[in-house]
């Protein structure tokens, strides 16, 4: 898995100098940390080149509204920690609201929400996942993970975000589809 984000992420370098920085940017250059960025420019791409099945409109109805997708992922317990700290520190100030909380012997999932333009639509979705020792993909070839930031800007439809987020192999994209069927 780890190899697959790293070629994502390489792959994506020189799309990165349009993305918005944001307080998480610290983590990127982090040894210790996993970091794929998306920027709008990417997702303008993705949805004029879809194709033209119905199929390949939907996705870029999904992601044309999007601004950018920023994923931290770390095995270190003290970056996890300070992760943590950092997340609530963000949301002190960032006017976000907590849309679902998921605490289990697996770990702790919090996802929360900046408003946007109706009741199915938000401007920022932030995950945070921690606590987790072991997470396995589809597959079956599992990757240790502490914790995970999920940070997602733009006009956000919460009804397809986590057909979104899966499609395109996101740890923790699981958990977003409980936010789409509430």
């Amino acid at each position: 898995m780890k190899k697959v984000i790293l070629i994502v992420a390489i792959a994506l370098i020189p799309f990165v100098g349009n993305a918005q920085t944001s307080v998480f940017d610290k983590y990127d250059g982090n040894e210790e940390v996993t970091t794929v960025v998306v920027s709008k420019k990417l997702f303008s791409m993705m949805a004029k080149f879809g194709g033209s099945s119905a199929e390949a409109k939907e996705y870029g109805d999904m992601v044309g509204g999007l601004t950018g997708l920023k994923v931290f992922t770390t095995e270190s317990k003290a970056i996890a920690s300070d992760m943590l700290k950092t997340v609530n520190s963000y949301l002190k100030s960032a006017k976000l609201s907590e849309l679902m909380r998921i605490n289990d012997k697996e770990g702790n999932v919090r996802i929360y929400i900046k408003e946007g333009r109706d009741d199915d639509h938000v401007k920022e979705l932030l995950m945070f996942i921690n606590g987790i020792e072991k997470h396995f993909n589809g597959d079956g070839n599992g990757f240790s993970a502490n914790a995970v930031i999920v940070s997602l800007t733009g006009d956000i439809d919460l009804n397809k975000i986590a057909e979104l987020t899966e499609q395109m192999n996101i740890t923790g994209s699981e958990h977003l589809k409980k936010v789409s069927n509430k």
